[in-house]
C-alpha cells in the first residue's frame, strides 16, 4: 500500500479532481500502459524505499502469464499521465500504488472504494502495506481495517570486506561443510537442479519438486496449489539459476529443497524457498538445508543474504536470528473497511 493519504483531506480532493482523473481497467494489451505502470512502481519504490508490488503481482501484470489468472487491475489516469494502480487477486487481496506526486488527492481510496463494489456483501479487501509505512499505517487506521498478517524480511550481512561480517561469512560456510556431513551420515544426498535431472531425468525431477513444494506450502496463500505450468512459469525468469535449487534426496524420493535467488550484479542473494517434505520433517534438516543454500549464495559472490518468513512462524524467525539474520522491514496487510 503506497498511497500516503491524508484521511481528513481524501474526501475533498477526490471530489475536486473527479472531473479530470479517470479510473478505469488497465489495458494489458497495451505495451505502452503496461511500461507506464511499471514505470510508475519503480518511482513508487524510489521514494519510499521498498518495493511498490511483490513479486507476484508484477508477475500478474503480463496478461500472457500463467500468474495473471484471476487478477483485476485498475488504473487512475489524468490527461495522458498515470497517476495510480490496484491490483486485486482472486482472494480480493491487493496492491495499490499512488505516484508520489499525486498523493493526498484520494486517488487511493477512489481505486480501493471502485475495486470493492464488485465485491458480495460479505467479501472484503484486503491490502498489502509493504514497508509498513506511516502513511499507509494512518490511511489503514482510519478506515478501521486491522491487521490480519506479517511478512518479515530478515537479512545477514556476510561483507568479506569487513572484519564482523567476515568473520560470519567463515562461520556461516563451515556450518554450511558440518551440515552436509550430517546430512549425508543420516541417509540423504544433496544434488542440484542439473545434476538430479541428470540422475532421475528433467520429468520426474520437476514432478518430485512439485509434489514436496504443494507438500510443504498446503497452507500457503501465495506458495500452496502449484501445477507445473506455475512452477514452470516460475522458473521463466532472468535470474533463475538451476545450479541454485538444491534438493534433497532419500533414494529416489525428493523430501526437500532450497530455491535460492540472486540477480546478476545484486549483492543480495536469497533464500527464495526452503521446505521439507512430511516424511523429512522433525529430523533436524531445516538447518542445514537452510546452510547449504546460504552456502551457495556466498561461494557466487553474495555480500548479504535476504529471507521473507511469516511474522507469527516464531521457531523458524528464532532459527533464523541464530544464523545472524536481523529484521530489515516488515511487510502487512490489513483487511477490513478500505
Amino acid at each position: 500500500m503506497h498511497t500516503d493519504t491524508d484521511p481528513q483531506k481524501a474526501t475533498t480532493a477526490s471530489v475536486s479532481s473527479a472531473r479530470s482523473v479517470v479510473y478505469r481497467d488497465l489495458d494489458a494489451s497495451s505495451s505502452e500502459e503496461l511500461a507506464a505502470v511499471r514505470h510508475l512502481l519503480d518511482e513508487v519504490s524510489k521514494a519510499d524505499g521498498v518495493p511498490a508490488y511483490g513479486e507476484a503481482f508484477l508477475r500478474a501484470l503480463d496478461s500472457e502469464s500463467a500468474d495473471s489468472v484471476g487478477y483485476v487491475h485498475m488504473v487512475a489516469v489524468e490527461g495522458d499521465e498515470l497517476l495510480g494502480v490496484v491490483s486485486m487477486n482472486s482472494s480480493y487481496l491487493c496492491e495499490i500504488a499512488v505516484h508520489p506526486d499525486h498523493r493526498r488527492r484520494g486517488i487511493g481510496s477512489e481505486l480501493l472504494r471502485i475495486l470493492g463494489r464488485s465485491l458480495d456483501g460479505d467479501q472484503q479487501l484486503s491490502v498489502w502495506s509493504h514497508g509498513a509505512l506511516p502513511g499507509a499505517m494512518e490511511f489503514a487506521d482510519h478506515r478501521q481495517s486491522r491487521l490480519v498478517r506479517e511478512l518479515l524480511k530478515m537479512t545477514v550481512d556476510c561483507d568479506p570486506t569487513r572484519e564482523e561480517s567476515a568473520a560470519r561469512r567463515a562461520d556461516l560456510l563451515h556450518s554450511r561443510d558440518k551440515s552436509l556431513a550430517k546430512i549425508q551420515d543420516a541417509g540423504y544426498r544433496v544434488l542440484d537442479y542439473v545434476e538430479s535431472s541428470a540422475k532421475f531425468g528433467g520429468r520426474v525431477t520437476d514432478a518430485e519438486w512439485l509434489r514436496v513444494n504443494n507438500e510443504a506450502f498446503a497452507w500457503h496463500p501465495e506458495q500452496g496449489g502449484w501445477d507445473m505450468e506455475k512452477l514452470l512459469d516460475a522458473r521463466d525468469v532472468d535470474w533463475f539459476d538451476p545450479n541454485g535449487v538444491l534438493l534433497l534426496w532419500q533414494d529416489e524420493e525428493c523430501v526437500g529443497f532450497h530455491w535460492t535467488k540472486r540477480p546478476d550484479g545484486d549483492p543480495h542473494g536469497e533464500v527464495y524457498v526452503v521446505c521439507l517434505a512430511d516424511a523429512a520433517r522433525g529430523k533436524g534438516l531445516g538447518t542445514p538445508m537452510t546452510l547449504q543454500g546460504m552456502g551457495y549464495l556466498l561461494d557466487n559472490g553474495a555480500r548479504a543474504i535476504d529471507l521473507y518468513v511469516e511474522g507469527d512462524n516464531v521457531p523458524a524467525v528464532a532459527t533464523y536470528e541464530k544464523l545472524g539474520f536481523t529484521v530489515a522491514h516488515r511487510d502487512v496487510v490489513f483487511r477490513g473497511i478500505l
